[in-house]
C-alpha cells in the first residue's frame, strides 16, 4: 500500500492498492495496456465502454467531501526507471457539468512517481494540477506537462524546467505509477490520458541499451553523443 500526501493548500490522503478491489466498479479495457480505476470507497471511477476514459465522482459524500477520492492509471507503465529528461506525452483532458464541481486546490491532477537518487525507490511525486494550469475557473482544461510542476516545496515553471534543475531524478521505478486523480469535489469525466506514452526518441534511458555498441546509436536528452559505453552507461546512471 502506498500512501500518497498532497501537500499544498490542503491535506488529502488515500490509500493506492494495486488490486482487483479497486479496479471492480470500472471494468477494464480491451487494450493491451488498459486504463483502469481507483477509488478510496468514498469517491467512484467509471470507466467509458471504450475503456479509454471515466466518469470521476467525488461530491456524494457530504460529511466530508475533501475525504473522497478517484482516479485512474494504466496496468502497466513504459516510463518506469527512466530518466525524467526523456519523458513525454504526460496529459489528460477534464470536463464538467459545472465550474464548482471541477478545479479545486490541486485537483484533478496528474501524480508522477519520483526516484530522487537512483534506488529505483519513489521518494516523492510530481504533481501537475489544472489549477496551477490557469484553468481555475474551466469547465474543461487539458492539463499537459507544459504547465507548472509541483515537486518537494518548489513550484516549476514546466516539466523542462523540473529537468533542467534535477537532471538525474528519474520516474519511480517500484510498484508505484503515474496516475490522474480527484481529491476534491468533483463530478465529470477525465480523457484523453497520457502518462508517459512515449519516450525521446534515441536518448539512452537503461544501462542495456548502451551496451554492444548500441552507445553508438544514443544520445542525451539534450541531443550531445557519447565517447564509448562507459560514458553512456555514466550518463543512465547520473544524467551527466
Amino acid at each position: 500500500m502506498n500512501l500518497l500526501r498532497r501537500p499544498l493548500r490542503f491535506v488529502s490522503i488515500f490509500a493506492f492498492v494495486l488490486s482487483a478491489v479497486l479496479l471492480g466498479n470500472g471494468g477494464t479495457a480491451a487494450a493491451a495496456n488498459p486504463l483502469l480505476c481507483f477509488d478510496d470507497g468514498n469517491g467512484t471511477c467509471t470507466l467509458n465502454a471504450a475503456g479509454t476514459g471515466a466518469t470521476l465522482v467525488t461530491t456524494d459524500n457530504d460529511a466530508d467531501p475533501n475525504n473522497a477520492s478517484a482516479g485512474v492509471y494504466y496496468a502497466s507503465s513504459n516510463i518506469s526507471g527512466d530518466l525524467i529528461g526523456t519523458v513525454t506525452g504526460l496529459s489528460f483532458t477534464y470536463s464538467c457539468a459545472a465550474a464548482t464541481n471541477c478545479v479545486t486546490g490541486g485537483s484533478p491532477r496528474m501524480s508522477i512517481p519520483i526516484d530522487t537518487n537512483n534506488d529505483t525507490t519513489t521518494e516523492s511525486y510530481a504533481f501537475i494540477d489544472a489549477n496551477n494550469c490557469g484553468l481555475t475557473a474551466a469547465q474543461t482544461g487539458t492539463v499537459t506537462q507544459s504547465c507548472p510542476v509541483f515537486f518537494g516545496s518548489t513550484l516549476y515553471t514546466n516539466w523542462a524546467a523540473f529537468v533542467a534543475a534535477n537532471p538525474g531524478y528519474r520516474i519511480g521505478n517500484d510498484d508505484a505509477v503515474a496516475f490522474v486523480i480527484v481529491d476534491q469535489p468533483f463530478r465529470g469525466t477525465v480523457s484523453n490520458i497520457q502518462l508517459g506514452q512515449g519516450e525521446a526518441a534515441g536518448v539512452a534511458t537503461k544501462k542495456d541499451e548502451c551496451k554492444k555498441g548500441g552507445w553508438a546509436d544514443l544520445t542525451r536528452a539534450d541531443g550531445t553523443s557519447f565517447k564509448n559505453q562507459g560514458d553512456c552507461i555514466q550518463y543512465v546512471n547520473t544524467g551527466k
